[in-house]
């Protein structure tokens, strides 16, 4: 049946299609505009062409091939674990939340393919998965409380009751 709206659920059953005979390899990066219209029905091709899948899963899935949905099934598997391990700091809360929202989003769209948010995604990735600044807090006493002024700067208990 054809999505009479053209909308993405097309856009999802031409990419599965095309997944579903590339599979071990996948089409290559960048490829998908090429690679969508071999499985595009002939009554979905209008003037305006679908350039991604709206979904960046599909997308990866069929130009990276089963090793991407391996390695995106292990970062997934990964950010889950770190999550679950009790994180009392408040920033690398934040940056899960970031990150989460991003991931969420990308079921509908392609938010990761732009700049800015590809850049605000490392960076969160960064801080959700950085372990040293915690032990070294620890070590030397130190706290980044949320009460605190500034969640960046690590300030001493003494220094704090000043």
């Amino acid at each position: 049946m054809v999505d009479p709206a053209f909308g993405r659920a097309e856009f999802a059953r031409t990419t599965i299609a095309g997944i579903e005979e590339n599979w071990a390899t996948g089409v290559g990066f960048g490829s998908f505009p090429k690679v969508y219209q071999i499985y595009e029905k002939g009554e979905m091709i209008f003037k305006p062409y679908v350039n991604h899948a709206h979904n960046d899963y599909l997308e990866l899935a069929l130009e990276g091939g089963a090793p991407v949905v391996f390695l995106v099934a292990a970062y997934a598997i990964l950010l889950f674990a770190f999550s679950v391990t009790a994180r009392r700091d408040p920033l690398q809360k934040m940056a899960f939340l970031s990150v989460s929202f991003l991931l969420v989003h990308s079921l509908v769209d392609y938010p990761l393919r732009t700049a800015a948010l590809a850049m605000t995604f490392a960076y969160m990735n960064g801080v959700i998965f950085h372990k040293g600044l915690a032990e070294r807090l620890s070590q030397r006493g130190e706290s980044t409380a949320a009460h605190d002024d500034n969640l960046l700067v690590p300030v001493r208990p003494a220094l704090a009751r000043r």
